[in-house]
């Protein structure tokens, strides 16, 4: 049977990783923003912060400002992948807390 809880947190610890064109720690920013968490610098808030809410209200602007910033449609992708996996992790985080208190409350 699969373990979703280890792939999640796989998934967490990755998205912060050595690896990429961006700054480990920008992509982990991104994403805890994403996830509701403390604003960042600008361009990269908006563009996280409207992943989180509602990702297909993101525009063309904040994509561009983020391209513009990083200097590379790669870079940006980065970015815009942090925040995806950031807003989804804390919906998969929620469920998980949801599923949790119903049995909890089972007879």
């Amino acid at each position: 049977m699969t373990d979703h809880h280890a792939l999640a947190e796989a998934l967490r610890t990755r998205i912060g990783g050595p690896d990429g064109l961006t700054d480990a720690g920008q992509r982990r920013k991104v994403a805890a923003r994403a996830a509701g968490g403390p604003p960042l610098e600008q361009p990269f808030d908006a563009l996280a912060a409207q992943i989180g809410e509602g990702a297909s209200q993101v525009t063309d602007d904040q994509v561009s400002a983020v391209r513009q910033a990083t200097g590379s449609d790669r870079a940006a992708f980065e970015i815009v992948m942090s925040a995806a996996v950031g807003a989804g992790l804390r919906r998969w985080d929620a469920a998980m807390r949801a599923l949790k208190e119903a049995s909890d409350a089972s007879p």
